[in-house]
């Protein structure tokens, strides 16, 4: 149910800056995380690492009351960028699972550019979980500071094929409530294994471009509407 989820300044997220309180309320509370590398940092469809390798930090917390929190730290590079950059996200949240065995969650999700400071915003999400199925719907009221209301609904699914391997699928649809052009739709397919504290994944990326050209933090996008641009991904990291 977890998000998951070149320091000018350090930042401390919204999620981080909450976890010693959240700590000290709940001695029980599980705290985890990992590290690692992603051969693309793909973020809805779209690449902030200028479809380069990027280093990858996070780290969750899990109460037993229902409270969770957690944040991560990307070196990411926008393509408006000449270097990389770290990229900060930050959530916090309450989930309960209900007598049917479904969980609702809601909660707020902090992002962060400390080289582009105008471009950091937040989002409020509410979300639904099973077994197998999980969706969220997010909205922004200033989405990547550009003046834009935005709603992003997302699926999320898996099955496990092996003791080691596990398939998963996500889908989403990003839509701005200002700007027809801006939205999308996009998905990944992929498999995941797992070998004492290491967590390898691939995935295939898939995103619908927009039409004609645009240049935006994102970069220069070309193409006929309903052209589909796929991206594997690589991703190693080791929990902790």
């Amino acid at each position: 149910m977890r998000v998951p989820t070149q320091f000018q300044q350090p930042i401390r997220t919204l999620a981080l800056s909450l976890l010693p309180l959240l700590l000290a309320h709940d001695a029980r509370a599980q705290l985890s995380g990992s590290a690692g590398l992603v051969s693309n940092y793909m973020y809805r469809g779209i690449s902030l690492s200028d479809d380069k390798p990027a280093a990858r930090l996070a780290l969750n917390y899990d109460g037993t009351t229902g409270w969770f929190a957690g944040g991560q730290v990307v070196t990411g590079q926008l393509a408006v960028e000449t270097h990389r950059s770290a990229q900060w996200t930050g959530y916090a949240g309450y989930a309960q699972r209900l007598p049917s065995g479904v969980s609702w969650e809601t909660g707020v999700s902090a992002y962060a550019f400390p080289n582009n400071s105008s471009w950091s915003f937040r989002e409020l999400f509410v979300g639904l979980a099973g077994d197998s199925l999980s969706g969220r719907l997010h909205y922004s009221p200033d989405y990547l500071g550009v003046g834009e209301r935005s709603l992003y609904g997302e699926l999320n699914g898996g099955w496990v094929l092996g003791p080691r391997v596990q398939a998963f699928w996500h889908g989403g649809y990003y839509y701005s409530l200002d700007n027809a052009q801006s939205n999308r739709v996009e998905a990944r397919l992929g498999l995941a294994s797992a070998y004492k504290e290491w967590r390898a994944q691939v995935s295939l990326d898939m995103v619908r471009l927009r039409g004609g050209t645009t240049t935006d933090i994102y970069g220069k996008t070309t193409g006929s509407r309903g052209d589909v641009r796929h991206v594997v991904v690589l991703t190693v990291a080791r929990a902790f």
